[in-house]
């Protein structure tokens, strides 16, 4: 069938699919050339080194995610030890949220083969093998099985918000206000068919009330967590103005041309962020006014995402890209109203307005993830990997090793796949447990830790630090640096620190 057959907003599925497997096959490329980082293999190694499900829930009670990530890849790792597994996973997740999107989604053509080359979902929620992934493809479902007219699927959306309240916090926010503005929409407009189907929506109701709660109570940290333990109820003016600016950090992620682009933006200036952030926030609710059950979801999700950034955790890239998903969600779900769920007075932004403002927003993101593709194949994301390689290949694998920071440090315990001693919390492990053991030393403290362990395990240490050792020091010797990477806190420098130990320094 000809490409005219199909409405000017639709692609045919035989160009669908070749989409699908490019966008795939590019991934694949990225990720064949991807060195995995601290977050990725968190979740990794506690997936693989889970010796059952109980064990599994409780090794991540201190990552501030719900289980369903972790699930997944305890599955997979029952098969195979091998972390590209867990990459092509991912991938393929993010592929099927890709073809989900060009099938379903209401978008012209041009502005779909933007979106999908984009930052969030061809880079950050495709290379970057996270938990986002899936909360991406459960959102694009969602918007898909939005159906226009009835009868309504109520358990069928409800499920697939439960399994979203259990892909992130973020995922509890956008299925919240997806949950408020399908029941706002449904009372005031479909009464006569919600009376007939009550049961039904109650039960689906009581579905998304409890992914919620399992997600929330998979949240709650150990009374001794380490990790983000704060609240911010008071005023801070900065902390404000940051968080308004990762609206335009979410819409338009252009990087900063710098070795270590990763969570930068080309504006860095607040003042000029927060000026675009209400422009863009402006123009976002002029697109949504006329569609008020669409309107009430961005209001209501945007409101979730940026209390959370400001009272809560301040994240990075990744977490305010959310914002973002929220506006494509309310744009989709936009089209899906009748008319009849319409306000009356006028029509919507113009087209012609929508189609601008949208395609330049796409053409933004697919800016930043051309480059961010391009320079993740120049510069490792990580020099984790690099480092294990060098320790491999000159046989110091089976030495006993210690790392300063745990979280750096455990990228090289992944790709050795072994334990490795971690001097700030003291204790041998692979994952990083976020409590409160963990310390951030200074050198000369990890060197006196080290000194201690060598001496109790009668042991040369090998010692991987994440800067250069000051000073002299005769009894630590200098083997290899590692410091290309993108993550600036991966970068690795190695050392010998012999027993028994040499003579003190002067």
């Amino acid at each position: 069938m000809s490409d005219h057959a199909y409405p000017k907003s639709e692609l045919s599925r035989a160009s669908i699919l070749l989409w699908t497997i490019s966008f795939f096959l590019l991934g694949l490329l990225l990720i064949l050339n991807h060195p995995l980082w601290q977050d990725e293999w968190q979740a990794w190694l506690i997936g693989r080194d889970s010796r059952s499900l109980f064990g599994l829930f409780h090794n991540f009670r201190y990552d501030g995610h719900p289980g369903l990530w972790y699930l997944a890849l305890y599955g997979v790792s029952r098969f195979t030890g091998d972390p590209l597994a867990l990459q092509l996973l991912h991938l393929t997740l993010a592929s099927a949220a890709v073809w989900v999107f060009l099938r379903y989604s209401p978008f012209t053509r041009l502005q779909k083969i933007l979106f999908i080359f984009g930052y969030f979902p061809f880079f950050e929620y495709a290379v970057l093998s996270r938990n986002y992934a899936p909360g991406v493809l459960l959102l694009f479902t969602y918007c898909a099985l939005y159906p226009r007219k009835f009868p309504r699927r109520y358990l069928l959306l409800a499920a697939i918000l439960f399994l979203l309240c259990q892909a992130s916090v973020y995922g509890v926010l956008l299925a919240l206000a997806l949950a408020v503005s399908l029941a706002c929409g449904e009372f005031t407009g479909h009464r006569e068919y919600l009376s007939q189907h009550r049961y039904e929506f109650l039960a689906a109701a009581g579905l998304v009330l409890t992914g919620v709660v399992l997600s929330v109570l998979q949240l709650l940290p150990p009374a001794d967590s380490g990790f983000a333990t704060g609240w911010r109820f008071h005023f801070d003016g900065p902390a404000l103005l940051r968080t308004f600016g990762t609206i335009w950090d979410s819409y338009v992620p252009l990087p900063a041309c710098t070795e270590h682009w990763w969570n930068t933006n080309i504006l860095s200036q607040p003042y000029l962020k927060l000026f675009f952030s209400l422009l863009l926030l402006a123009g976002s609710l002029l697109l949504l006014r006329r569609r008020p059950a669409a309107l009430l979801l961005f209001v209501l999700g945007a409101l979730a995402l940026l209390s959370f950034t400001y009272i809560k955790y301040p994240g990075s890239v990744r977490h305010h890209g959310h914002l973002f998903l929220l506006l494509l969600a309310a744009l989709w779900l936009s089209a899906e109203y009748p008319p009849a769920l319409t306000a009356s007075a006028g029509r919507g932004a113009p087209e012609r307005w929508r189609r601008i403002f949208i395609t330049l927003l796409f053409s933004a993101q697919l800016t930043a993830g051309l480059l961010a593709a391009a320079w993740s194949l120049t510069t490792p994301f990580s020099a984790g990997k690099e480092t294990a390689q060098f320790i491999q290949e000159r046989q110091l694998a089976g030495m006993l090793l210690a790392g300063d920071e745990d979280d750096a440090a455990s990228v090289v315990s992944g790709y050795l796949n072994r334990p490795i001693y971690y001097l700030g919390p003291e204790r041998f492990g692979t994952f990083v447990i976020w409590d409160q053991r963990r310390q951030s030393l200074k050198v000369p403290e990890v060197l006196q830790r080290a000194r201690q362990l060598a001496a109790r395990r009668r042991q040369d240490v090998l010692l991987l630090l994440n800067r250069p050792a000051p000073g002299p020091a005769p009894d630590l010797l200098p083997v290899r640096q590692f410091t290309r990477s993108i993550v600036p806190a991966e970068t690795y420098y190695v050392y010998i620190l012999p027993y028994p130990p040499g003579p003190p320094a002067p």
